[in-house]
């Protein structure tokens, strides 16, 4: 009987689970459907999930799916990156067709990272973004001007000159050599954005550490920069956009002599040294005051080189397509003449890409192309001989520009009125030429480069989740110039005859990537990997040049190589090229949206090391912790997400080595290798000696990097907060030490023996808001970093480099020594402790040359009695000890206001400008007013200022001390603009959908302390901080039209 029931039991229970089988595969059913957005048609890779199980699809190429469900009572979770995220309960439904709604705050956190791209929530690694908006905000025709203080990390040193790009460093100094970043345009990798129109620009990305950017491996040493440009949509969708305005040179230095002033200085000199003699143009040096001859003039020269120039922008674009087809178009035009007369730079540019998708939107095929045609007349900088420098510092203003009586008798001409002025009127007038001569004559100049950057993709999706895709990319580049020298006459040294120099050019590289991607998710369980084979060659190229001189005319059309009478050259060069080949995997796994992991791992093969050490591996790994996920934070409302991540990894550098530098290479020269072996005299037999001594044991700078960081919200996400702690050291650094004189003049090779470290922090903290009717958006963002020299080679200790700025002809050394211990371009020379008040102090104190009352007391730093050389000690430091960017946005109603302030703080300056201004024997050019009315007499003595005196020696001008270190800090509104949108009720009865109008003012003002032009200085990266006679960033005033069609 027990048997029974028991048996009874089993045979309901099973009898029940069929039936329960039956009634539930009854209830299972599939579900199809497609997914779009407005106005962009199907959306490829949308996750579809069915909630609270593992069951999930994803949607194809042409947006659709197909999914099993257990029942009506299923929901469906639609999610993708840059889209609201949609749940929708099945029902008695079998098809389910969503239209997703763009998240703009989400669209803002999708990242373009290494090969693909992500959330920002699920980033391990250290990268930035800047908004596409921010790019177009302040009026440059180059992507990387607009960088400056929109990002944490970044610091970008501006520069004013019509068409030339900024100088990019991400978080400090990898190298001595080279520190540029890496960019990839559309998945090609280039050293030069400078052909980008930034309107062009959808996303820029910048990979910080190596979590990030170690998938580029050996050129990820100084950080990636990825651009992405716009692409098209469906439907048709017209812009354009402008602005016109004007650029104020200002008043230049405010602290310069006018002619009687000059004057005046002379007779002071006369009265420190007690000379007396006749002078040449102010007659004797007895007499109470100077006089004038009647060609005198009162110049002015900054105001006579410079004159307020136009600037103007205009972008249109065009974009179209359907769920099967999509292009973008584009063109650009901007034309912005230099402050400086007779220069000027204008950029034509153009870009189109398409989309195309086949076989249900398996495959898609695509292209992005960009032209770029720039031409101008440009101007150097920072160097001896720039027409600022000149202008400014060189050229006295006694000297009139344009003669306007007759001066038969002068030093080097005889001059009638309409000659150009210059120093060879008379004696003691220096040797400045005259800038505003050398600027008309070399208007005809010409110079053009034609640039083009582009890719072709091909993209097979394979499975559900995996994806093949190819692209080929490359780079072009033609250019040619031309420069005529004339023949002067108004000079004190003078072009003896002209002279005409042309050179024409070809580049190119070529990028062949090839990757496979896994992006799928399992439940709680999201697996992105990412691996490829790449294949790069670049620095293709070569070029041919001459120069000929005595020229039968001037004449424009006359200029060609085959008419001047004398042959001064004829060269030509070929390009050594580097091929990279590569392969890398990247992972990156997430566990419930919580715990994240990434590994990467790169082989770079490059033919500029040799065999035994050609092949590089640069690994990386990175964790992150979304912690406000954890249940102990869920009842923190305030606190709107909290993630703490880490990374360590390496990153490479090659471009710090010629490819040439494995190499033992030889040349010919007649100077250096021709030899007359018959004995004739009158010939040579053509010979060859050492150019280049090889090191084929050079290998890659390695730099090793950690980074530990946090994002953090709160209230609502309406604060922000982004901080980063990391270090970055270089080992294997390349460094060309000195060789003995017996090895000859061949180039010494690199060699790997050198290392450097930085540390620093990252912050960027953000604020947005709506009031009603006023919104507002704000951030601020600082970037710190600290730069040291470990070690440089053995039994080298530092090294003095090269400058433009000519120090070293001018006086004893160089102002900068890169020193172990000391960060780079740190300044070095003599401390000053005062000026001697009198003989009886000279007496007392340690030996020094030249010393006397009013000159350099130097500090004697060793306390030996004596100043010497071993008394030199560091004077400054061009690092800032932080950089920092203010962006503030408002809007109310239909009117919006942005500003942009960008500092940098606890950077000094080496004014060089100083040397030839304050010292009367630093040639005879333009004075200061500090030499004149506040240098040391015996009733001033708290001046600062050295005697005016004619004598030139150690205790006077002929040492680098820290006379001439300034505090560079400044902080600049970089740009204020007020615009005002026209109501669509006005703008929809004439078809068009929005127009917008504004002004702008650019560099309105800048609060600094420093004496110069300008405070934001470029230079070399081992010789960098140092004045001389700077391109100023000059006030913009403009009005803008945005209109979308």
């Amino acid at each position: 009987m027990q048997i029974t029931t028991k048996l009874r039991r089993l045979t309901l229970f099973l009898f029940s689970m069929v039936i329960s089988s039956g009634i539930i595969l009854a209830q299972e059913k599939t579900v199809t459907g497609k997914v779009t957005a407005e106005g962009e048609g199907a959306i490829p890779g949308v996750n579809v999930t069915v909630q609270g199980t593992t069951i999930g699809a994803m949607t194809g190429m042409d947006g659709t799916y197909s999914l099993r469900v257990p029942g009506p009572n299923a929901v469906l979770v639609f999610s993708s990156v840059g889209y609201v995220t949609q749940a929708i309960t099945v029902g008695s439904q079998t098809v389910i067709n969503v239209s997703l709604v763009s998240d703009v705050q989400a669209l803002q956190e999708v990242v373009v990272t290494g090969y693909t791209q992500q959330r920002r929530r699920d980033l391990t690694g250290a990268i930035a973004t800047v908004e596409p908006a921010k790019l177009t905000q302040v009026p440059t025709p180059n992507v990387s001007n607009a960088l400056q203080g929109r990002t944490a990390g970044v610091t970008v040193v501006g520069d004013g000159r019509p068409g030339e790009t900024s100088k990019v460093r991400i978080r400090g100094f990898s190298s001595f050599q080279n520190n540029d970043p890496l960019y990839v345009v559309d998945g090609v990798p280039t050293q030069d954005i400078s052909s980008l129109n930034p309107a062009d620009v959808a996303s820029v990305s910048v990979l910080k550490d190596a979590g990030a950017a170690s998938v580029y491996g050996s050129r990820a040493s100084n950080g990636v920069i990825i651009v992405t440009t716009k692409k098209g949509g469906t439907g048709a969708k017209v812009t354009y956009n402008m602005y016109y305005g004007t650029q104020d040179p200002g008043k230049g230095p405010t602290n310069l002599l006018n002619a009687k002033e000059y004057a005046d200085l002379q007779w002071l000199v006369y009265k420190n040294d007690g000379t007396t003699e006749v002078h040449p143009i102010y007659g004797p040096s007895t007499a109470a005051s100077p006089t004038f001859p009647e060609w005198a003039a009162d110049t002015d020269w900054y105001d006579a080189i410079t004159h307020f120039a136009p600037i103007q922008n205009h972008d249109l674009s065009f974009s179209a397509g359907n769920e099967n087809s999509k292009f973008f178009a584009g063109l650009g035009v901007n034309m912005q003449d230099g402050i400086v007369i007779y220069t000027d730079a204008k950029k034509f540019t153009g870009r189109f890409n398409s989309e195309f998708t086949f076989l249900n939107g398996r495959i898609k095929v695509g292209e992005n192309l960009s032209l770029a045609y720039r031409t101008g007349h440009g101007v150097s900088n920072l160097n001896e001989g720039s027409p600022i420098q000149v202008a400014c510092y060189r050229a006295q203003p006694i000297v009139p520009v344009v003669m306007t009586v007759a001066v038969p008798n002068g030093a080097t001409h005889a001059f009638v009125p309409g000659d150009w002025g210059g120093t060879g009127i008379a004696p003691r007038l220096g040797q400045a030429g005259n800038v505003v001569a050398n600027q008309t004559r070399g208007k005809d100049n010409t110079n053009w480069n034609i640039h083009l950057i582009g890719s072709a993709f091909i993209d097979i999706k394979l499975l559900q989740g995996l994806n093949f895709k190819s692209t080929l990319g490359g780079t072009f580049d033609n250019g040619t110039w031309n420069s005529y020298s004339y023949k002067t006459y108004e000079n004190a040294e003078n072009n003896s005859s002209n002279s005409f120099q042309e050179e024409s050019y070809y580049g190119n590289d070529w990028v062949w990537t090839n990757q496979l991607t896994f992006d799928k998710t399992f439940g709680d369980h999201k697996i992105l990997a990412v691996a490829g084979y790449e294949a790069v060659k670049y620095g293709i190229g070569r070029g041919i040049g001459g120069s000929r001189a005595s020229y039968f005319s001037d004449d424009v059309l006359y200029r060609t190589l085959s008419n001047g009478s004398n042959i001064l050259s004829a060269y030509g060069w070929l390009n050594t090229p580097t091929t990279l080949v590569s392969q890398f995997i990247r992972t990156d796994y997430s566990l419930m949206d919580k715990y994240m992991i990434s590994a990467t791992v790169r082989r770079d093969g490059s033919s500029r090391f040799g065999a035994g050490n050609r092949y590089g591996v640069f690994p990386s790994a990175s964790v992150g912790w979304r912690i406000k996920s954890e249940n102990f934070l869920a009842d923190v409302t305030w606190l709107s997400d909290l993630k703490l991540r880490a990374s360590w990894g390496t990153m490479g550098n090659q471009l710090a080595v010629s490819p040439m530098n494995q190499f033992f290479n030889y040349g010919g020269d007649p100077g250096l290798s021709f030899y007359d072996i018959n004995g004739t005299f009158t010939s040579s037999v053509q010979g060859f000696a050492p150019t280049r001594i090889g090191n084929p044991d050079a290998k890659w700078e390695t730099n090793i990097t950690t980074d530990i960081g946090f994002e953090a919200s709160f209230l609502n996400n309406k604060i922000g907060l982004k901080f980063d702690w990391y270090s970055k050291k270089t080992k294997d650094l390349l460094f060309n030490p000195e060789v003995p004189g017996t090895v000859g003049a061949a180039d010494v090779p690199y060699v790997n023996v050198a290392s450097m470290s930085n540390t620093g922090v990252d912050i960027e903290v953000s604020y947005r808001n709506q009031w009603g009717d006023l919104g507002f958006d704000g951030s601020i963002v600082a970037t710190t970093y600290k730069n040291n020299i470990d070690k440089i080679a053995e039994g080298i200790t530092f090294f003095d480099p090269y400058n433009d700025a000519n120090t070293a002809n001018r006086i004893n050394g160089v102002p900068v020594r890169n020193m172990v211990g000391h960060p780079m371009s740190a300044f070095f020379g003599y401390h000053v402790l005062g000026l001697f008040q009198s003989q009886a102090e000279v007496d007392a104190a340690p030996e020094q040359s030249g010393a006397e009352a009013g000159f350099f007391r130097f500090d004697d730093t060793n306390g030996d009695g004596s100043i010497t050389p071993d008394d030199r000690t560091f004077i400054g430091n061009p690092n800032p000890k932080f950089t920092y960017g203010v962006n503030l946005a408002f809007t109310y109603k239909n009117f919006d206001l942005t500003a942009f302030l960008y500092g940098s703080q606890g950077n000094d300056i080496f004014n060089w400008n100083t040397w030839w201004v304050d010292f009367w024997p630093s040639f005879q050019g333009q004075k200061s007013k500090n030499a004149l009315y506040n240098s040391w007499t015996p009733q001033r003595t708290n001046a600062t200022t050295p005697k005016a005196s004619n004598k030139s020696n150690f205790s006077t001008n002929n040492e680098i001390n820290d006379y001439y270190i300034e505090d560079g800090s400044f902080l600049r509104l970089k740009n204020l603009q007020i615009g005002y949108t026209i109501p669509e009720s006005v703008t929809s009865k004439i078809n068009i959908g929005s127009i917008r109008v504004y002004l702008q003012g650019v560099n309105l003002f800048t609060i600094t302390k420093y004496s110069g032009l300008d405070p934001e200085l470029g230079g070399w990266d081992t010789t960098f901080g140092m004045d001389a006679g700077n391109y100023p960033l000059v006030k913009q005033y403009l009005v803008g039209l945005n209109v979308n069609f």
